[in-house]
């Protein structure tokens, strides 16, 4: 399987080699219009004018003065006149210069211009015949030659790249075209139409160039032979100008599992790892077609995540790069991010809160972009079937309107402009709410102990407090204890205050009872009292 599969790429490289042409053999079709003449049209797009005979010759005109409306003239491309021309700038992303100063969309490039990027920074640029030129991040590129041939659309384009990558995708057209050509400091690259990549590392002197539609031709620096680059397949040109066979790109990742929907400011991706890959590359695109380029990054693992996106519809492109460094195939990936108005931040009852209490006030921070707000209450972390859903909120606290069982609830925010424009939910924030203590019960008072007994959970402890006032201010007894109950001695009659805190296994402290009225009566006097009263009258 592996040989025929090698078999089938070689023919291909072959094919690829063949089609690639050379510049004095591409012939343009001109389609003779009424009252063109073979002298005519060697005056007007021909580098001599006097090579119309060379035109007759080619194309068999018997009368060079009379040649039939609609007639298809082979006009080679050597022979024929070049006319400076301009690209055009169709999208900018970031710090991105020409000679010196910022571009912009709609400015024009013209031969000879040096174009830079900066970090983070993209460029689009198209050609007169729709081919365009996608530059990345800190590059660095000289358009050396940007012509087109006289009476024509057709341009003839060489470039230098000596930093950074540039992706190109060039119209394809039904006859050869000129040259469409890249240099790098170490390789020439030639194209007719085909999407493919440049990339020159400035670090270690390597180009790279990856063909994913089409073919190119790709001589080193030092070498006279041509390798042909077939699409699916990339080479790398040494700092000494040899050229790498060519190696098979990797597949295009796996991005079927990706969420199309995102509804927090940070964009997070992670997608099932590539075989072969030693590294991804991730860009995001404000089109299908990634013509404007909004951000991208490299990581080792098959994870991403990007801020500072506003809310729209956009393009994510993966690919993985290999241990040569060559970048495979694109994966491509729609999707929607809706983060604004943001969720307010919750502020009570926080996740996982505990309350003993009968309802829960729910609290948020206020959202400068929020007219109001609409907040939900439920049992379940899907909020299939809300507790309470109460829209329309305009300050940043709200009640249910009813008392609510012990249990486990959920509760969320989204922020609405005064448009009626509509934010995502915040993330629910679970709390535990369980019943109130129950108050102790009256307390046992003999002659000699005052007993008090309350309700307990298994694993609680207790704060304990007796006071001679309601505030208690004035403690009497405080008491830690690990069981609800509790024994003292007597005091002396008169009004006392008590009340119990429960402190749950887990750490949670509950509130304390309400205060209780504890009326401890005086004791008789002893039996004997009044004898000693009587003993001195008798005497």
């Amino acid at each position: 399987m592996n040989r025929i599969r090698n078999l089938l790429a070689t023919l291909a490289l072959a094919c690829a080699l063949v089609s690639l042409p050379a510049s004095a053999d591409v012939e343009y079709r001109h389609t003779v219009r009424r009252g063109e003449t073979l002298i005519g049209i060697g005056r007007d797009m021909l580098l001599n004018p006097q090579h119309w005979r060379r035109l007759q010759a080619l194309n068999k005109v018997a009368d060079p003065f009379r040649v039939l409306p609609g007639t298809v003239l082979r006009i080679p491309v050597a022979l024929m006149r070049r006319e400076p021309a301009s690209a055009r700038v169709t999208a900018v992303s970031g710090d991105v210069r020409g000679d010196g100063g910022a571009l912009k969309v709609g400015d024009t490039v013209a031969p000879h211009a040096q174009l830079v990027t900066g970090a983070q920074s993209f460029a689009t640029i198209e050609l007169i015949d729709g081919s365009r030129l996608v530059l990345q991040p800190d590059s660095r590129i000289k358009v050396e030659e940007l012509s087109r041939y006289r009476g024509t659309g057709l341009p003839e384009t060489r470039l230098r790249l000596d930093a950074g990558r540039v992706e190109s995708v060039v119209t394809k057209t039904a006859a050869p075209r000129p040259k469409y050509m890249i240099n790098t400091p170490t390789a020439t690259i030639g194209v007719r139409g085909t999407r493919f990549r440049v990339g020159a590392d400035e670090a270690s002197g390597a180009s790279r160039t990856e063909v994913t539609d089409g073919a190119v031709g790709v001589q080193g620096s030092a070498a006279d032979k041509t390798a042909a680059v077939a699409a699916g397949y990339g080479v790398v040109a040494e700092p000494g100008g040899k050229v790498s066979a060519p190696t098979a790109l990797l597949p295009a990742p796996d991005l079927a599992g990706l969420p199309g929907l995102h509804e927090r400011t940070i964009v997070r991706f992670a997608m099932p790892a590539l075989a072969g890959a030693q590294s991804y590359r991730f860009q995001v695109g404000a089109d299908a077609e990634l013509r404007q380029v909004l951000a991208e990054t490299v990581a080792a693992k098959p994870e991403a995540k990007f801020a500072g996106l506003p809310d729209g519809n956009y393009t994510l492109r993966v690919r993985g790069i290999d241990s040569k460094g060559l970048e495979g195939r694109d994966a491509d990936f729609q999707f929607k991010l809706k983060a604004r108005p943001e969720p307010p931040f919750a502020t009570a009852p926080l996740a996982n809160s505990k309350l003993r209490a009968e309802s829960a006030a729910m609290a948020w921070t206020t959202n400068p972009e929020a007219a109001r707000y609409r907040i939900q209450l439920a049992n379940d972390d899907k909020f299939a079937t809300p507790i309470a859903d109460i829209d329309g909120v305009e300050g940043t606290t709200i009640m249910p309107a009813r008392k609510l069982p012990p249990g486990d609830y959920y509760w969320r925010a989204r922020s609405i402009r005064a448009d009626g424009d509509v934010g995502p939910w915040s993330d629910p924030q679970r709390f535990l709410l369980r019943a109130l203590p129950a108050n102790p019960e009256p307390p046992k008072i003999d002659d000699r102990r005052l007993a008090f007994a309350w309700p307990g959970e298994a694993g609680q402890t207790f704060l304990f407090q007796l006071a001679r006032d309601a505030k208690f201010a004035d403690l009497i007894v405080e008491q830690q204890l690990k069981e609800p109950t509790t024994t003292m001695a007597r005091p002396e009659g008169g009004t006392y205050y008590m009340r119990v805190r429960a402190t749950d296994p887990d750490g949670f402290v509950g509130p304390f009872t309400n205060p209780q009225i504890v009326e401890v009566p005086s004791l008789p006097p002893p039996w004997w009292l009044p004898l000693l009263i009587l003993l001195p009258m008798a005497l």
